[in-house]
Order: C-alpha cells, then structure tokens, then sequence
C-alpha cells in the first residue's frame, strides 16, 4: 500500500496532469450560432396631458348689434339697450351706432342732465316711462353721452352722412321744446339750426312726419305761416292722425285768414285729440268755436238772408 502511494508520487508531472484535469471543471465550448442581438428597449413618449380648447366666441357685427338693440328697445328695455351699444362703441365712431344712441338718449331716457349725461331704465310690464321720470327725479344719471359734441364731430367725419343732419335737427328741436341744454343758445339761434339740418335731411329724403311737423312748428313760431302750411300738410300726408299736426296747420290757416280750411282742421284735430283723452282736445273745441264765430260774422248774406232783411 505504501509503496504504491510513494509510486504514484514518483510519477512525472506529466503522467500525472491528466488525473488532475478530471478534477477541474469542462472547458465552455463556443458557441456555433450568435445570439439573436436582443431589441433595444425603446422608451415610450410622455403623454402630454392637453386641455381642450376654448371655444371661440365670434364677436357680433354692427348690424348684429344694432338688431338686437332694435329688439331691446321693443321689449322697453332701455338701459339693456344703451349699455349693448355703449359697449360696442364705447368711443362714438360708428354713425350708426351713435344715432341709435340718439334715439334712446332723445327719446326713452329716465333722467337726463342737459343731454350730456342719462339714466335710463328697463321697464317692467305695466310700468310707464312719464309716470316714472315724475317719480325717480333724483335717480342716477350713470351713462355719459354729450349729444350735440358726438354728432357734430361725426358729421365732420362722415359730411355725406345726412341721416346725422336729421339727428342734429331731431335735437335741436328737443332742445327748443325742453329748455334743458344749450342755455347759451337762443330761441332765435336754435330755429336757425332745426331749419338748416332738417332742409338739408329732407332734401335727401330723410323725413318723417315729425321731422316735417317740427319744421312747419318752427316756421310757424317765426310767424312764416305760409311756409308751415305745405310742412304740416307733407307730415299729415305721411300720418293723417297725427292730431298736433292738424292743430296747428288749422292755427296757420286761422292766421292766414282762411277760415274754412281752418275750420275743417281743427275739426279734425278735436276729433283726434278726444280719442287719444287728451288734453288738448278742450283747446281744439275752444278754437273750432271762435273760428265758427268769426265765419259767422264774415261770411256774405245769401239771397235768403237779403229778402228777409228787405221784409
């Protein structure tokens, strides 16, 4: 036993290599075939978390606007209507939304100071604007709009804009009547206006009734009667029932001397006035009575009437 152990020890360290291999672990072998290359991991894209879009909102055109205030004004809502044009035209540029302004400002205000400044208010159901404008006598007045200055100074950009002349015409005349604005401005001075800005309207076929019944007013308050004549008689021929209008057509007959014409007028015009309960309808009857009295007196006998004065 000892002696194999001492042969095993003599043995060359070649002999002995092999025994010692079968301890160590088998070499790797290559491999014959490549590995498939493995797909490099692709990073995906962030979500970008996106809001959606606010709708548009197409602004209004001016005829939109002037459309929509129209049927404000209708509903009597005023101030709804002032402050849509306001806010379209805050600086007054635009002719045509300055002269609805005009038409609110002039005619559906609830208080004015010196038609500079208004108040105005959207009416419920049974309310009524003159009723109102007694009771809120105080009532704010949050709404700047110098009428004459705003005008003006458009018809100075726009020359061939005559609907703004029939504007100024419309206002001077309001001021004749009201006594509320120009203060520096004489009767006299503002006639002279009304009569210049609604000729030149009118030449451009921009009347209405009123317009020509504000005319005949004046010529008639100069005490150029035959001029009012054809003015009232164009305003009763664009609405025969408008009473004022066969009023004072029948006054400038009276004035004229032609008494029959003036009786046929303020005939008329009481008639008119008692439909509407108006007032004036007592003033009618009182001047349709004198004219009856001055016929009277002033119309030739008949036959008749000379054969019972010869019994």
């Amino acid at each position: 036993m000892l002696h194999r152990s001492l042969l095993f020890l003599l043995l060359p360290l070649s002999l002995a290599l092999p025994a010692l291999a079968q301890t160590k672990p088998a070499a790797t072998k290559p491999a014959t075939t490549a590995p498939a290359p493995s797909k490099p991991k692709t990073a995906k894209p962030a979500v970008k978390k996106t809001t959606s879009p606010k709708p548009v909102t197409k602004a209004p055109t001016e005829a939109e606007v002037l459309t929509q205030a129209s049927e404000l004004m209708l509903d009597r809502k005023y101030e709804s209507a002032f402050k849509l044009l306001n806010k379209f035209d805050p600086k007054h540029r635009r002719p045509t939304i300055a002269l609805k302004q005009t038409e609110l400002a002039l005619n559906y205000y609830l208080r004015s100071r010196e038609l500079e400044g208004f108040g105005f208010r959207d009416l419920a159901p049974l309310e009524r604007l003159d009723s109102l404008r007694v009771k809120y006598t105080r009532a704010a007045i949050p709404y700047p709009f110098a009428v004459e200055p705003i005008l003006l100074n458009l018809k100075k950009r726009y020359p061939t804009n005559y609907k703004l002349d029939r504007a100024l015409g419309d206002y001077y005349y309001q001021v004749l009547q009201c006594e509320c604005a120009e203060a520096e401005k004489s009767p006299k001075a503002l006639m002279a206006l009304i009569s210049r800005y609604y000729t030149s309207a009118h030449k451009h076929g921009l009347g209405d009734y009123l317009s020509y019944y504000a005319f005949g007013f004046v010529r008639m308050s100069q005490g150029r009667f035959t001029e009012s004549v054809p003015l009232f008689k164009r305003s009763i021929e664009l609405r025969g029932n408008y009473p004022l209008a066969h009023f004072n057509l029948a006054y400038s007959y009276n004035e004229l001397k032609k008494l029959p014409e003036a009786r046929e007028e303020i005939r008329t015009a009481a008639k008119l006035f008692a439909e509407e309960n108006s007032p004036l309808k007592e003033d009618a009857e009182f001047m349709a009575e004198d004219i009856e009295r001055r016929l009277a007196t002033t119309t030739p006998p008949t036959k008749e009437d000379s054969a019972e004065k010869k019994k």
